[in-house]
């Protein structure tokens, strides 16, 4: 009995700090989306925002989760952490071509992308702990590498478009490269860089919440709350996909990956739509309202879903 009360009592208080956390993360959307109305932001500030978060506070992260000494258990579960991404991806697809049959290459896109690089690094970061980044980082390379080549091939429908120059550039994936190589070598940080990295990356939670904030601003409400189509993407994503990756992780033995590398897992894809389907659509010529509506719905309906899923995989898993 004393056991199980123990872990009851573990299991609400993470689901406290998770509710705590999610929380915190609305009211600084809700700055962001102040700050824009406000017209303290521009249109062109969020822009720059948006690249300070992907291409100097998120990387900060990253490769601070990998000033560790080399361990075997760690290469281990990151490769477990690719096979993983790379299973709930197949769930993901499958479900938008279930759904959608091959049709609207935007709702499916929102289907499979989740936002990992804003919302889930932030929650792995606060929930299990900055150590854990190590793997996030991971699950965002894979991310980045099937955004860039079977996402962009959704939203232009030709394979004339995909380029894996812009992969192997992408900053997450550079980040993981030169991140990798400080851990497997375990090279040593000196003292004032790593405090740098440290400082830089404690803006990465609050930035990031901020511009998702501003890009809701930039939406008109009105044209969500008509869309029928927003929020059929927006429940795929943020329920029937985590329902479905929380099964498959639930089935495979505790004793084969450990509880906290399936939490990872989990929280990578249970996050909203990512916002590269904005970008990419305003990129591409697509439609670009109905990315930002799919973004912006999804961010603002993951403020219950997500508390819900993970509470159940902190329960089960």
């Amino acid at each position: 009995m004393g056991s199980k009360e123990g872990r009851a009592q573990t299991v609400d208080s993470s689901f406290a700090v998770l509710i705590n956390q999610v929380l915190s993360m609305f009211v600084m959307l809700a700055v962001g989306y102040i700050a824009y109305r406000a017209k303290v932001v521009t249109k062109e500030g969020v822009g720059d925002l948006s690249r300070v978060v992907m291409y100097v506070a998120s990387p900060a992260v990253m490769v601070a989760s990998f000033v560790q000494p080399f361990e075997m258990t760690h290469l281990v579960n990151g490769g477990l952490c690719i096979l993983l991404t790379c299973m709930v991806f197949a769930i993901c697809i499958a479900v938008s071509l279930v759904v959608y049959k091959g049709t609207e290459p935007i709702s499916r896109f929102g289907v499979i992308f989740s936002n990992t690089g804003f919302v889930g690094i932030p929650l792995v970061q606060h929930i299990l702990g900055s150590e854990y980044v190590f793997y996030v980082t991971i699950c965002i390379a894979v991310l980045t590498f099937v955004a860039w080549t079977y996402g962009v091939y959704l939203v232009t429908g030709s394979m004339e478009e995909v380029s894996l120059k812009k992969v192997f550039t992408n900053p997450a994936v550079i980040t993981l490269f030169i991140g990798f190589a400080i851990f497997l070598f375990s090279i040593p940080m000196p003292e004032f860089l790593s405090g740098a990295l440290d400082t830089l990356g404690e803006v990465n939670t609050g930035l990031a919440m901020v511009v998702l904030g501003c890009y809701l601003a930039q939406t008109k409400i009105s044209l969500i709350i008509r869309d029928l189509r927003i929020y059929k993407v927006s429940v795929l994503r943020l329920i029937v996909a985590p329902a479905l990756t929380l099964l498959a992780l639930w089935l495979i033995p505790g004793a084969w990956i450990a509880t906290d590398i399936k939490m990872v897992i989990l929280i990578t894809f249970s996050t909203p739509v990512g916002a590269m389907v904005a970008m990419l659509s305003q990129k591409y010529g697509a439609n670009y309202e109905y990315g930002a509506g799919i973004v912006s719905l999804s961010t603002v309906m993951s403020l219950v879903t997500m508390p819900i899923i993970l509470g159940i995989g902190q329960t089960i898993l």
